[in-house]
């Protein structure tokens, strides 16, 4: 059979099958899936975790290491190859030194402090009154009072005396005696002061104090006199008080005071304790006693300051050149 017949055979074949499939069809049985049965889960329960424990092998197989193969023993071994040569380090350049650092700074110690005034506090505010005898048999010339008071760190003085009884007949007017200023820590600091002899204005004095140009101008107003002015200079009355504020003392005490007519260094010699007898009753005071510093002779003068009263001053007394006796002791002592 040629090539060309084999096909066309095969085409009769084909066509042959597919028309008996068609007459047989209904006579056909095609073959049914066999059902499968149903599918059943059942749930089971793990032991814990802690339960299930690795179990270890009964011989545990190790495995072979071959030991190493000893390395070969080479006769006459190449050195290694030399490291090839550098270029030499270049010069590093010094550097500057570092300032040393400064010593801390010392610490300032402040001053020590100075020991507290076991005195209270001066009172704002004092009355004294003193009796003045005049003479060595001590007669009765008159009346003093002084009245001190204190206003915000500025303090004003007064002094007044007149003459009672018979001498009131004798000696008429007032002497009044007036010192104003500053309180400070050092103790008075005067800026004015004025005294009035009398009821003439001849008879009238005063200081200036000019701390800031540090002059002192005094004497009558129209013959005044200017002089320099120290640190701790005192008026005739305020000089009084600033003894109270700065004892007690010992040794000797020096004081620049003006009278307001002239302008003079006191010295004062501390004598000692002493008890004194006064209308008060018996005070323990300190006594200060005038020292004759010039050849010229002057006047001397005691005073005696009150230990248990603010060293205030209950008694003075003045001695002129001439003799004459002028003596001022407490009588009175108000501090309301």
């Amino acid at each position: 059979m040629s090539r060309r017949g084999k096909p066309l055979l095969f085409a009769l074949l084909a066509s042959l099958l597919l028309h008996l499939i068609i007459l047989l069809g209904p006579n056909i049985t095609l073959l049914q899936p066999t059902p499968e049965p149903p599918l059943t889960v059942k749930i089971q329960t793990l032991p814990p975790l802690a339960a299930l424990k690795p179990q270890r092998p009964k011989h545990a197989v190790k495995p072979k290491v071959k030991p190493p193969r000893p390395a070969p023993i080479i006769s006459n071994p190449v050195p290694p190859p030399e490291p090839a040569p550098t270029s030499p380090p270049q010069a590093i350049a010094q550097q500057a030194p570092e300032p040393p650092m400064p010593a801390p700074a010392p610490i300032p110690v402040p001053p020590p402090m100075p020991p507290a005034d076991p005195r209270p506090d001066f009172p704002a505010r004092i009355d004294l009154v003193y009796s003045v005898y005049r003479g060595t048999q001590g007669l009765l010339l008159g009346k003093t009072t002084h009245s001190w008071h204190i206003v915000d760190k500025q303090y004003l003085l007064t002094s007044t005396t007149a003459a009672t009884g018979l001498f009131s007949l004798l000696y008429s007017g007032r002497y009044i005696m007036t010192s104003r200023g500053e309180l400070t820590p050092a103790g008075l600091k005067p800026i004015s002061f004025w005294i009035q002899r009398g009821q003439s204005s001849e008879h009238t004095e005063y200081a200036d104090f000019d701390w800031s140009a540090k002059t002192l101008q005094y004497g009558k107003p129209d013959d005044l006199h200017t002089a320099p002015l120290t640190d701790g200079t005192q008026d005739q009355l305020s000089a009084l008080y600033q003894l109270a504020f700065t004892a007690p003392h010992s040794g000797r005490v020096t004081v620049a005071i003006t009278t307001g007519r002239k302008l003079n260094q006191y010295t004062y010699q501390v004598v000692g304790e002493e008890m004194l007898q006064t209308p008060l009753g018996a005070l323990r005071t300190e006594h200060l006693a005038s020292v004759q510093t010039t050849q010229e002779p002057s006047g001397s003068g005691d005073i005696w300051l009150a230990i248990d009263q603010h060293y205030l001053p209950v008694r003075f007394k003045l001695t002129t050149s001439d003799g004459e006796v002028l003596d001022q002791v407490i009588s009175e002592l108000r501090m309301p």
